[in-house]
């Protein structure tokens, strides 16, 4: 077993682990539950205003899977430390593995028709839902190939596909936009800004497209494979690529700024928050980089197969693999207080030990 860096904390971050799918798990993301719906008293109404998370009925995780379905689960914690995942809800209708899925960020969640609360991304096809129903609202068709990833950037959903092109797709109608055409193999993974669109590739190259007309901006090549998973984050991209290295780019020069090395197998995804970065690798391992310095602050092992999804959400880090299992690790202490969010400060500060 490879030894691990110098004050890295390994699997006692392990508070949960579960098996809700009968496959890989492709896909994650997460939000908080909504509140409960019972009356409130005063105090507990001054609560709400001042730490809303707080009184939410924990965290709603989804996660898309080989087997073809979508599971809808809630995360609570319990009193020793660990967290409780229960299967809510199964939406079943996509006809292979379910690659890409994404909640609807508010405001853009509606009732409308097409919209819903959730996209995913599987088959040739985007389907949009209603989770609270468990129905598809509306499906959208034109791909090739099957769909490896989806992106949603206000009230457009942009898909990648085995067919080496990149669709968009206009939520509230349903209507197909713009065709992107550059990539020479299967595009794995996408990212969005108001203007651009950054899209990585089996072809080893990312590419930089304006998002109204669908030119190529720039075109990113130092990977020597396939790459697996970006992320636009601090005005810069971050990908990892199956050839088991994770850089990081400039948009300004197009040039790698770092290369975070330490995975032996190629990175299937990614999650950066703040100054850290989380990695999945068909290593079977998790590894968590500090961008600032290039240095591998964590290590995360448990899983006895290749990570395909990472979602830090909540001071917990989820992560899907082939195993068919999704370990849940808490990861806030891997921040400084003063790096995190004022709900997270306010927990540091109440947890202090008092004289």
């Amino acid at each position: 077993m490879e030894a691990a860096p110098h004050g890295v904390q390994q699997d006692e971050r392990l508070v949960g682990c579960v098996r809700i799918h009968e496959g890989t798990v492709y896909s994650l993301d997460a939000t908080y539950a909504p509140l409960e719906s019972r009356p409130m008293s005063r105090r507990q109404v001054t609560k709400r205003a001042v730490m809303p998370e707080l009184q939410s009925a924990g965290i709603i995780l989804v996660s898309g899977s080989h087997d073809q379905t979508i599971c809808i689960s809630s995360v609570t914690k319990s009193r020793d430390k660990e967290v409780q995942v229960n299967r809510e809800k199964l939406l079943a209708g996509h006809t292979a593995d379910v690659y890409a899925l994404e909640l609807v960020p508010l405001p853009e969640a509606t009732d409308q028709v097409h919209v819903g609360d959730l996209v995913s991304g599987g088959d040739y096809t985007v389907r949009t839902w209603d989770t609270k129903r468990g129905e598809i609202l509306a499906t959208f068709q034109g791909h090739t190939g099957y769909v490896s990833c989806l992106k949603i950037r206000g009230r457009r959903v942009f898909s990648g596909s085995w067919d080496t092109t990149i669709r968009s797709w206009n939520l509230e109608t349903g209507k197909a936009m713009h065709v992107f055409k550059g990539h020479t193999n299967i595009v794995n993974c996408l990212d969005a800004t108001d203007t651009d669109l950054f899209s990585g590739s089996w072809d080893s190259t990312i590419i930089r497209w304006r998002r109204a007309t669908g030119e190529v901006v720039t075109r990113f090549e130092g990977h020597t494979d396939g790459v697996q998973c970006l992320q636009y984050h601090n005005d810069a991209i971050i990908s990892g690529s199956m050839d088991k290295t994770i850089r990081v780019w400039s948009l300004k020069s197009g040039k790698a700024t770092h290369v975070l090395r330490g995975h032996t197998g190629g990175v299937e995804c990614l999650n950066a928050y703040q100054r850290l970065c989380f990695s999945g690798s068909y290593d079977k391992i998790i590894r968590c980089y500090n961008l600032e310095t290039g240095e591998c602050v964590a290590i995360f092992r448990g899983h006895t197969d290749g990570v395909y999804s990472v979602r830090y959400f909540g001071g917990l880090l989820f992560s899907g693999s082939g195993d068919k299992t999704i370990r849940i690790w808490n990861a806030a202490g891997l921040f400084e207080p003063e790096r995190l969010s004022w709900f997270h400060r306010l927990l540091f500060f109440f947890k202090r030990p008092k004289n």
